[in-house]
């Protein structure tokens, strides 16, 4: 096969900037994203980390808090009563958290009480944001790469491009083996670039093609992506580093932010795909995993020139066979199974919200003999237990066949939502709203098993007995009445957030404990 670079350039060229400013702007766009949420990496990434940054804020607040997370830690009983927790692990344990979770820092030290009082909630607060920051790094980033592959192949056989097809790979029955394929070439790559540069080179030029071979056929394992890619770049890695290297001119306009985006990183996304194509068409590879028929035809904007020189020369339109994502399909399958309409949403969020607010205000006048508003706001409502209601019913109703996890599952969303609210209202309001250090197997006094155990009985009355009623009565009534109904609950609740708003919220005896 011939290598002729200067087509390969051409029509990378002509793809990205030939096709007019609607194919173009779509392709930057697409770019953009993919550098912005880190999946790409480039000089842009460096100018959007630097934009994050300024618009962050100076790193003014951080040294002293860090300094006090740090004297927590090396105080701690965990760290002095285990001889291998050093010191010097400990710290640098600390520098490695708060490099990558600043942002959190940043938001914890605008309430410095709170920041006070629960070093040891800190710590664990950013202990798991930096693992699911790997975790996202790895299952996402590494990822939705393959997206953006298959969105700039399909820009090279066609004009225009949906924005859905991004998501064309990511069928549920394929989606773990993408994230394997990807997690295992990513950790290939580190491996030999931790070795040397020279030999972790070689192996980016002779690994490229995985993740186009993965966009093309989701389907396709680990060992046969990683053999594929061998073989249709044998012989020919040294061609597709001279070829980056004739481009050189462009790169550097990658120095500059806005001609980057524009020009240098849809071009390097297009010219990469070129090559992937060129190779493709080599002989004595393995097509059987190489599916898509449509990609063997030759590239839009050739097509195009035909078609310009004999206009009798039709341009079919490509018939691909990875279909889009149907979630249609999805819901008959039962993993997104709504039973009620969004009138009934309404309905049923309003419903828990009173509810939950007639349970506080009974507990507390049986407990203690005592008529008050227990919630937050001034209406008859408390939004949480709306939320965690409604959250349960859209949730779980799919698990309804199954007492066991429905309860168990109510369980693990309510314990979710009571501790994000507990610590939400402290923060911001310096209250404790309800505490549990007192309560059987609790955490940090936010959440209790007793109090968990109550919250899935309820998740069962809401599945079985009380979403269904609700839904039942309401539709007893015209669609005009319930879009009337269903307003005026709007309408009274967004009221009551202004007026929460304007003159505070509810700080009555019965409604929290002010915070020190």
């Amino acid at each position: 096969m011939k290598w002729d670079y200067k087509q390969i350039r051409k029509y990378s060229w002509d793809t990205v900037f030939g096709k007019g400013k609607r194919p173009w702007a779509w392709l930057v766009a697409i770019c953009f994203l993919f550098t912005l949420i880190g999946s790409v990496q480039s000089f842009q990434t460096v100018g959007l980390d630097f934009f994050d940054k300024w618009i962050g804020g100076s790193d003014e607040m951080l040294p002293g808090n860090i300094d006090y997370l740090k004297q927590f830690i090396t105080n701690s009983k965990l760290v002095q009563n285990i001889p291998f927790l050093g010191t010097d692990l400990a710290l640098a344990l600390m520098d490695a958290l708060t490099k990558n979770v600043t942002w959190l820092i940043r938001i914890l030290a605008i309430n410095g009480g709170y920041f006070e009082r629960n070093p040891g909630e800190v710590i664990a607060s950013l202990i798991l944001v930096a693992a699911l920051t790997s975790i996202v790094h790895f299952f996402f980033q590494n990822v939705v790469v393959i997206g953006r592959a298959r969105y700039i192949m399909e820009n090279r056989q066609q004009e225009t491009v949906r924005m859905r097809r991004v998501f064309a790979p990511f069928h549920l029955r394929t989606l773990p083996n993408v994230i394997w394929v990807m997690f295992r070439y990513n950790a290939t790559l580190i491996f030999w670039y931790s070795l040397l540069v020279v030999p972790g080179i070689i192996k980016s030029f002779q690994y490229r093609m995985v993740p186009f071979i993965l966009a093309e056929n989701p389907k396709v394992h680990w060992r046969q992506a990683k053999k594929l890619s061998c073989s249709m770049t044998k012989g020919y890695k040294w061609k597709m580093f001279v070829t980056t290297l004739s481009y050189i001119y462009i790169w550097l306009l990658d120095l500059i932010p806005l001609a980057g985006i524009l020009v240098s990183t849809p071009l390097s996304a297009q010219l990469n795909v070129e090559y992937y194509f060129t190779l493709r068409n080599r002989s004595g590879i393995d097509m059987t995993l190489l599916p898509e028929k449509a990609f063997a035809d030759a590239p839009y904007i050739k097509k195009a020139r035909q078609h310009k020189r004999n206009p009798n020369i039709q341009i079919a339109t490509p018939h691909y066979e990875l279909e889009d994502i149907n979630t249609r399909t999805a819901h008959k399958s039962g993993l997104f199974r709504f039973d009620y309409s969004p009138t009934d949403m309404i309905f049923l969020f309003f419903s828990f919200c009173i509810i939950g607010w007639i349970w506080e205000v009974s507990y507390k006048f049986v407990s203690e003999h005592v008529l008050a508003n227990r919630g937050t706001m001034y209406g008859p409502w408390i939004p949480i237990y709306g939320f965690g209601g409604l959250a349960i019913v859209l949730l779980l109703n799919r698990f309804k066949e199954s007492k066991i996890k429905l309860f168990a599952y109510t369980m693990i969303i309510c314990a979710i939502l009571e501790y994000l609210a507990s610590f939400a209202l402290e923060f911001i309001f310096n209250s404790s709203y309800w505490d549990y250090h007192d309560m059987f197997m609790n955490v940090n006094g936010r959440i209790c098993l007793a109090g968990l155990l109550a919250f899935g009985i309820g998740g069962l009355f809401g599945v079985y007995i009380a979403a269904p009623a609700i839904s039942r009565v309401a539709g007893r009534f015209q669609k005009r009445t319930q879009y009337i109904v269903a307003a005026i609950f709007c309408v009274l609740f967004v009221a009551d957030i202004i007026c929460c708003i304007l003159f505070g919220f509810n700080k009555g005896a019965s409604v929290g404990g002010k915070i020190a």
